[in-house]
């Protein structure tokens, strides 16, 4: 006790001498956020981080305190790229703590606990696919408020991973002949327009009944080749439904009109990129054939001459 008493008298001298001076206590760098890896194991909209220019991050930090402290409220705080990830909201490392983060990228997270979301909401947008995107960051300061954990030269790092599903559209017409050819048009797939993602649940994704059109690529005069239509978002465990309509020509000319409408069968899952190759083909092509087996002729009428 006797170098604790020393300690104090020490600190209340100064006090007494300087009554501008301040008692400086530890304080870390403002936390900073580096860039999100976004996992492409299986890929979807987003290809890589170069991708993603901003999202939202949320987080608490539990130091002698006993329930955490949420850093950046309800509503999270933007992470937004130019040169670096630059955060909205300053919050500092403090010392002998624990930190908990979550991003999201273009989604709303909700109902949150301690300032970490338990639900994400998510609304598709057909004109302008946006990419879910998610992940989770910790770390650890020591006494001088060092920061360690998902730590990439000073600035929390996430390794984001996509919550939707990727579904492309492709047309082949197996036609292999010359003249035959068809225009697609209409195409689009029909699925739920939004859905409530909680997380960590075993059956995280809860599509809502509405349903939204999202369009792919039209085609005028397909011939005997593979067209890609393009790639749209889907909210996994809602259900996808195909429909284009279709004219087959012949040199030019309609000779056969249908609109199809295909309910895919494979539940989605999230993170993963499904292909979805519609064959268009007639029936089998057209033979000849002989069907009579004596070619004689046929006694006629005679005539004396």
């Amino acid at each position: 006790m006797k170098k604790l008493v020393i300690v104090f008298a020490a600190l209340a001298a100064l006090a007494a001498c300087n009554k501008e001076a301040a008692i400086e206590t530890p304080e870390g760098d403002a936390i900073a956020f580096g860039d999100a890896f976004v996992d492409n194991a299986t890929k979807a909209i987003y290809e890589s981080a170069a991708d993603l220019k901003a999202f939202k991050v949320w987080g608490n930090v539990k130091g002698t305190n006993a329930t955490p402290l949420a850093l950046y409220g309800e509503n999270g705080a933007n992470v937004t790229y130019t040169t670096n990830w630059d955060c909205d909201v300053v919050r500092y490392w403090t010392p002998s703590a624990s930190y908990n983060f979550t991003a999201i990228a273009n989604g709303t997270g909700q109902t949150c606990v301690n300032g970490i979301p338990t639900t994400i909401a998510y609304t598709q947008n057909a004109a302008d696919p946006a990419d879910l995107l998610y992940g989770v960051a910790t770390a650890n300061t020591a006494a001088d408020c060092t920061p360690n954990g998902d730590i990439e030269e000073g600035r929390v790092a996430f390794t984001l991973r996509h919550l939707l599903s990727r579904v492309k559209v492709q047309f082949e017409n197996q036609i292999a002949a010359d003249g035959y050819t068809y225009d697609i048009t209409n195409v689009k797939i029909t699925t739920a327009g939004t859905g409530v993602y909680t997380i960590d649940a075993a059956t995280p994704w809860a599509p809502a009944a509405e349903t939204v059109d999202l369009p792919y690529a039209s085609f005028t005069d397909l011939d005997a080749t593979i067209a890609p239509a393009g790639a749209q978002l889907i909210i996994p465990g809602a259900s996808v439904v195909l429909s284009f309509d279709y004219v087959l020509k012949f040199n030019g000319t309609g000779i056969y009109s249908e609109t199809v409408t295909k309910t895919v069968a494979t539940p989605l899952e999230e993170g993963n990129s499904y292909n979805l190759n519609v064959q268009l083909k007639a029936g089998n092509k057209i033979d000849f054939t002989i069907v009579n087996d004596d070619l004689g002729w046929a006694d006629g009428a005679s005539s004396n001459i």
